[in-house]
Protein backbone atom coordinates (compact mmCIF):
# COMPACT_ATOMS: atom_id res chain seq x y z
CA UNK A 1 0.00 0.00 0.00
CA UNK A 2 0.97 4.00 -0.47
CA UNK A 3 2.42 5.16 2.17
CA UNK A 4 0.34 8.54 3.27
CA UNK A 5 2.87 11.32 2.78
CA UNK A 6 2.78 14.40 5.63
CA UNK A 7 3.45 17.83 4.99
CA UNK A 8 6.72 17.59 6.32
CA UNK A 9 7.72 14.09 4.33
CA UNK A 10 7.48 16.64 1.33
CA UNK A 11 9.20 19.44 2.53
CA UNK A 12 11.98 17.15 3.91
CA UNK A 13 12.46 15.38 0.61
CA UNK A 14 12.43 18.71 -1.35
CA UNK A 15 15.19 20.24 0.78
CA UNK A 16 17.07 16.74 0.29
CA UNK A 17 16.42 17.30 -3.43
CA UNK A 18 17.98 21.13 -3.71
CA UNK A 19 21.12 19.82 -1.15
CA UNK A 20 21.90 18.04 -4.64
CA UNK A 21 21.06 14.10 -3.70
CA UNK A 22 19.37 12.29 -6.68
CA UNK A 23 15.45 11.94 -6.73
CA UNK A 24 16.27 8.07 -6.65
CA UNK A 25 18.43 8.50 -3.80
CA UNK A 26 15.76 10.66 -1.75
CA UNK A 27 13.06 7.87 -2.39
CA UNK A 28 15.86 5.03 -1.27
CA UNK A 29 16.53 6.83 2.48
CA UNK A 30 12.37 7.60 2.99
CA UNK A 31 11.80 4.29 1.54
CA UNK A 32 9.10 5.81 -0.74
CA UNK A 33 8.79 5.00 -4.27
CA UNK A 34 11.23 6.84 -6.89
CA UNK A 35 7.38 8.17 -8.52
CA UNK A 36 6.40 9.30 -5.67
CA UNK A 37 9.44 11.49 -4.99
CA UNK A 38 9.34 13.02 -8.51
CA UNK A 39 5.43 13.36 -8.10
CA UNK A 40 6.25 16.15 -5.76
CA UNK A 41 9.57 17.21 -6.84
CA UNK A 42 9.41 17.44 -10.52
CA UNK A 43 9.11 21.29 -10.34
CA UNK A 44 13.16 21.33 -9.22
CA UNK A 45 16.19 21.08 -10.63
CA UNK A 46 18.01 17.69 -10.04
CA UNK A 47 21.11 18.79 -8.79
CA UNK A 48 22.96 15.59 -8.54
CA UNK A 49 25.29 15.21 -11.93
CA UNK A 50 27.29 11.64 -11.93
CA UNK A 51 31.26 11.98 -12.27
CA UNK A 52 32.35 10.83 -15.78
CA UNK A 53 33.19 7.05 -15.29
CA UNK A 54 36.10 5.93 -18.10
CA UNK A 55 36.86 2.13 -18.35
CA UNK A 56 37.45 -0.15 -20.79
CA UNK A 57 39.17 0.87 -24.03
CA UNK A 58 38.95 4.82 -23.70
CA UNK A 59 40.79 4.38 -20.70
CA UNK A 60 43.64 2.15 -22.03
CA UNK A 61 44.21 4.61 -24.65
CA UNK A 62 43.97 7.41 -21.74
CA UNK A 63 46.72 5.72 -20.15
CA UNK A 64 48.30 5.88 -23.45
CA UNK A 65 48.28 9.16 -23.32
CA UNK A 66 49.84 9.93 -20.42
CA UNK A 67 52.80 7.55 -20.76
CA UNK A 68 53.96 8.31 -24.11
CA UNK A 69 52.33 12.12 -24.62
CA UNK A 70 50.60 11.12 -27.85
CA UNK A 71 48.55 8.43 -29.65
CA UNK A 72 48.84 7.38 -33.52
CA UNK A 73 45.67 4.77 -34.57
CA UNK A 74 43.00 4.81 -37.50
CA UNK A 75 40.42 3.18 -34.89
CA UNK A 76 39.03 4.00 -31.77
CA UNK A 77 38.56 7.38 -32.76
CA UNK A 78 35.03 7.53 -31.05
CA UNK A 79 36.80 6.66 -27.86
CA UNK A 80 39.21 9.29 -28.53
CA UNK A 81 36.69 12.23 -29.46
CA UNK A 82 34.92 11.35 -25.88
CA UNK A 83 38.24 11.56 -24.06
CA UNK A 84 38.30 14.95 -25.69
CA UNK A 85 34.80 16.10 -24.28
CA UNK A 86 36.72 15.61 -20.65
CA UNK A 87 40.03 16.76 -21.50
CA UNK A 88 40.60 19.71 -23.65
CA UNK A 89 44.14 18.90 -22.96
CA UNK A 90 44.10 16.29 -25.61
CA UNK A 91 44.73 17.92 -29.00
CA UNK A 92 43.93 16.12 -32.55
CA UNK A 93 46.14 16.79 -35.53
CA UNK A 94 46.22 15.38 -39.25
CA UNK A 95 48.85 14.67 -41.69
CA UNK A 96 49.06 12.79 -44.85
CA UNK A 97 45.63 11.56 -44.18
CA UNK A 98 46.58 10.26 -40.26
CA UNK A 99 45.33 11.75 -37.15
CA UNK A 100 46.99 11.94 -33.94
CA UNK A 101 46.08 12.55 -30.47
CA UNK A 102 48.49 14.18 -28.32
CA UNK A 103 48.65 16.29 -24.88
CA UNK A 104 48.65 20.04 -25.56
CA UNK A 105 52.23 20.39 -24.29
CA UNK A 106 53.92 17.29 -25.83
CA UNK A 107 52.66 18.90 -29.75
CA UNK A 108 56.67 18.68 -30.54
CA UNK A 109 57.43 15.14 -29.38
CA UNK A 110 54.39 14.04 -31.45
CA UNK A 111 55.32 16.05 -34.51
CA UNK A 112 58.58 14.14 -34.39
CA UNK A 113 56.80 10.64 -33.99
CA UNK A 114 54.79 11.26 -36.81
CA UNK A 115 58.23 12.42 -39.38
CA UNK A 116 59.60 9.29 -38.51
CA UNK A 117 56.42 6.98 -39.40
CA UNK A 118 56.27 8.96 -42.41
CA UNK A 119 56.84 6.33 -45.23
CA UNK A 120 57.14 8.95 -48.12
CA UNK A 121 59.65 8.07 -50.56
CA UNK A 122 60.78 11.13 -50.26
CA UNK A 123 60.37 13.95 -47.29
CA UNK A 124 60.91 17.70 -48.48
CA UNK A 125 61.67 20.66 -46.48
CA UNK A 126 58.08 21.62 -47.41
CA UNK A 127 56.52 18.54 -45.96
CA UNK A 128 58.21 19.60 -43.06
CA UNK A 129 57.22 23.13 -42.74
CA UNK A 130 53.47 21.95 -42.96
CA UNK A 131 53.79 19.54 -40.48
CA UNK A 132 55.08 22.07 -37.96
CA UNK A 133 52.18 24.28 -39.00
CA UNK A 134 49.75 21.53 -38.53
CA UNK A 135 51.12 20.56 -34.79
CA UNK A 136 51.90 24.07 -33.83
CA UNK A 137 55.05 24.00 -33.12
CA UNK A 138 58.66 24.39 -35.04
CA UNK A 139 61.78 21.87 -34.57
CA UNK A 140 65.55 22.89 -34.74
CA UNK A 141 66.97 23.08 -38.04
CA UNK A 142 69.61 19.68 -37.31
CA UNK A 143 66.22 17.66 -36.94
CA UNK A 144 65.17 19.03 -39.78
CA UNK A 145 67.67 17.64 -42.25
CA UNK A 146 67.95 14.57 -40.34
CA UNK A 147 64.26 14.11 -42.01
CA UNK A 148 65.23 15.99 -45.56
CA UNK A 149 65.62 12.99 -48.13
CA UNK A 150 64.28 10.38 -45.65
CA UNK A 151 63.27 6.97 -47.43
CA UNK A 152 65.05 8.03 -50.46
CA UNK A 153 66.93 4.80 -50.06
CA UNK A 154 63.91 3.13 -50.98
CA UNK A 155 64.58 4.61 -54.45
CA UNK A 156 68.39 3.19 -54.66
CA UNK A 157 67.39 -0.11 -53.41
CA UNK A 158 64.60 -0.24 -56.69
CA UNK A 159 67.59 1.10 -58.93
CA UNK A 160 69.76 -1.65 -57.77
CA UNK A 161 67.20 -4.43 -58.30
CA UNK A 162 66.25 -3.41 -61.45
CA UNK A 163 69.63 -3.32 -62.75
CA UNK A 164 70.59 -6.63 -61.62
CA UNK A 165 68.01 -8.55 -63.66
CA UNK A 166 69.34 -6.75 -66.76
CA UNK A 167 72.91 -7.79 -65.66
CA UNK A 168 75.66 -7.31 -63.35
CA UNK A 169 77.33 -4.73 -61.27
CA UNK A 170 78.68 -2.20 -64.12
CA UNK A 171 82.43 -2.08 -61.77
CA UNK A 172 82.48 -5.72 -62.21
CA UNK A 173 81.63 -5.91 -66.32
CA UNK A 174 84.31 -3.00 -66.43
CA UNK A 175 86.38 -5.43 -64.44
CA UNK A 176 85.88 -8.63 -67.07
CA UNK A 177 86.76 -6.54 -69.92
CA UNK A 178 89.72 -4.82 -69.09
CA UNK A 179 91.18 -8.56 -67.82
CA UNK A 180 89.67 -10.27 -71.41
CA UNK A 181 91.62 -7.05 -73.09
CA UNK A 182 94.88 -7.60 -70.96
CA UNK A 183 94.51 -11.29 -71.43
CA UNK A 184 94.33 -10.44 -75.42
CA UNK A 185 97.03 -7.89 -75.97
CA UNK A 186 99.42 -10.49 -74.74
CA UNK A 187 97.93 -13.86 -76.50
CA UNK A 188 99.75 -15.99 -79.51
CA UNK A 189 97.08 -14.91 -81.59
CA UNK A 190 98.15 -11.26 -81.19
CA UNK A 191 101.53 -11.73 -81.87
CA UNK A 192 100.51 -14.00 -84.71
CA UNK A 193 99.00 -11.26 -86.39
CA UNK A 194 101.79 -9.37 -85.79
CA UNK A 195 104.17 -11.66 -88.35
CA UNK A 196 101.52 -11.80 -90.96
CA UNK A 197 101.02 -8.32 -91.31
CA UNK A 198 105.35 -7.98 -91.67
CA UNK A 199 105.07 -10.88 -93.87
CA UNK A 200 106.76 -9.70 -97.64
CA UNK A 201 105.88 -12.60 -99.54
CA UNK A 202 107.48 -15.07 -100.82
CA UNK A 203 111.55 -14.80 -102.11
CA UNK A 204 112.32 -15.12 -105.52
CA UNK A 205 115.49 -17.74 -106.39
Amino acid sequence: MRRHLTNDDIQRMREEVLKGKSKFQVAREMHLHPTTVYEHTKDLPNKYHREPYISGKPLELLKELIEKGYVYTEENRNALRALQRYFPQIKRSQFKGKSCYYLEDKNKLALLEMMKRDTSRIISYQDIAKACQVFNTDIEIQEKRSFFGKNRWRKTKRIKESASCYGSNPKEKQTRIDDFLGRFLHSDVLSGSSSESSYQGPTKE
